[in-house]
């Protein structure tokens, strides 16, 4: 688990200014030997202190939190913990030796690891392609049966003593199959050709969780939209309803949503038809030169995904919504009646309440499938969300399948030593079907230990003899006796 950042953060920035540790310790006003042992993590620095540092490095206080630096080393964590990359050479060693003092070569070995997880997904995708593809089988079979004809017919004109018509017939027979075989030549050229051969690499997906971890989930220009957009609202008018009266002004009325969509998934299918051309601009601002977004296909993903941070904030605006939360301490059923909201939508929204001098209890956001792979992740501090495998079996987040629409909660200790609440529920994201299982994900929120009193869920859980010793993935999770356990652990 990445450890405190803070000491080699102030080290690089001191570094990066030319500022030998004697004139920043008297600039701070310690001694030269006390900022030796907080560089080098074997004191903490907290308080007072941080803001005379930051304010003789020069940086905001927030600059030396460390937190951006924690992120790297947890996903150089997750890169040593891979199977196919560690082998049998065990853990490297401590990854914020690398970050602290050669923050460039930490990035580049984890471009180099997405660069490879690029390679390795398209390799897995075209072997799938080639193996199942029809087009690709019936194709082959066509040209082998072309060739073989061809063959066979050569193989005969090779007989001097062959009558002229039948000689005629055979050249016949050879010109018509390798006509064949040239279109199956073609057709096959322009199948591997064509743009239904690329694949899709996880990198787009990965490069929209940089984006919403760089902006903190928070974005002021669609807060303002939607405060705007409400302020248009007729008195006594929904926002639903006035999305629906635009729309049928502008004879964009969406299609009927279909009998599997709640009413809930209808008003913010509404909502965000209605906002989409108002929130194009400022999304489109947003996301075009962010560098966590390298490619269109990654600013196509997240311009979708704050499309819909619209239309939630529209839904559940910012300052009553966080007062509700508040009154009724994080109760997502509650705030859902309250909103005219889904489950889900609800503890998103929850996720968002992080508006500098009005911000709510900060919440790890994750959501998965029973397979355990994760579909939404937003991590905390010091709460690195897996991105390659699946969470930790401890977590709610796999027991709330086991009853569905019932809340999975408790508290867990990281290996760290951090304390955490975690609550989960399975909801149904589809009306049940004869012939397909249900259809459900798991949501769950996550906050610090020290916010439970402030959250409905920690209610009623003694933290004394409650408290689960659990980890994050178990390549990365050095407890040797957890019976929940299905790999060796990386770290010794």
């Amino acid at each position: 688990m990445a450890k405190n950042m803070t000491g080699l953060k102030i080290r690089a920035l001191r570094k990066e200014r030319r500022l030998g540790q004697g004139e920043l310790a008297r600039r701070a006003g310690i001694s030269a030997s006390y900022l030796n042992l907080i560089e080098r993590d074997k004191r903490a620095v907290a308080g007072a202190l941080v803001d005379r540092i930051a304010a003789a490095l020069g940086v905001d206080r927030f600059d030396l939190d460390g937190e951006a630096e924690r992120r790297v080393v947890a996903r150089l964590d997750e890169v040593a913990a891979n199977p196919q990359l560690a082998g049998g050479a065990g853990h490297p060693g401590p990854a914020e030796e690398l970050v602290g003092r050669h923050p460039g070569w930490a990035d580049l070995v984890l471009r180099l690891h997405r660069a490879w997880l690029d390679q390795s997904e398209a390799v897995l995708a075209l072997a799938d392609r080639l193996n199942r593809d029809p087009f690709l089988g019936d194709s082959v079979h066509r040209m082998l049966t072309n060739v073989t004809s061809i063959r066979a017919a050569a193989e005969i004109l090779e007989d001097e003593a062959l009558a002229p018509s039948d000689r005629q017939r055979f050249l016949s027979i050879i010109a018509t199959d390798s006509h064949g075989l040239s279109i199956a030549a073609q057709a096959l050229l322009e199948f591997f050709d064509s743009a239904q051969m690329r694949v899709r690499s996880a990198t787009p997906a990965e490069h929209v969780d940089a984006f919403i971890l760089a902006t903190d989930n928070y974005f002021s220009e669609l807060e303002a939209l939607a405060s705007d957009f409400l302020a248009s609202c007729r008195p006594g008018e929904t926002a639903a309803a006035a999305a629906e009266r635009l729309l049928g002004a502008q004879g964009r009325l969406p299609d009927e949503p279909s009998a599997a969509h709640t009413a809930e998934t209808r008003r913010f299918r509404l909502l965000r038809t209605a906002l989409h051309e108002d929130a194009a601009g400022a999304i489109g601002l947003l996301v075009k030169n962010h560098p966590a977004l390298a490619s269109e296909e990654s600013r196509e993903l997240a311009a979708s995904a704050l499309h819909a941070y619209a239309a939630a904030a529209v839904l559940m605006p910012y300052e009553p919504f966080l007062e509700a939360a508040e009154k009724w301490r994080y109760d997502i059923d509650a705030l859902s009646r309250l909103f005219a909201v889904s489950y889900e939508q609800a503890a998103h929204r929850l996720a968002t309440l992080r508006r500098p001098g009005a911000e709510g209890v900060r919440f790890a956001f994750m959501r998965s499938d029973v397979s355990g792979y994760v579909t939404k992740r937003l991590p905390l501090p010091r709460l690195p969300l897996p991105r390659y495998g699946n969470a930790c079996p401890l977590w709610p987040i796999h027991a709330a399948f086991q009853t569905p629409g019932v809340t999975a909660r408790g508290f867990g200790e990281l290996t760290s030593g951090e304390q955490f609440l975690f609550f989960a529920r399975a909801v149904e994201k589809l009306p049940p079907s004869a012939t397909l299982p249900r259809h459900l994900l798991s949501v769950m929120l996550a906050c610090s230990a020290g916010d439970a009193g402030r959250v409905t869920y920690g209610d009623g859980i003694d933290r004394a003899t409650a408290m689960a010793p659990v980890g994050t993935i178990c390549r990365l999770c050095p407890r040797d006796s957890c019976g929940h356990r299905q790999e060796a652990p990386l770290i010794a």
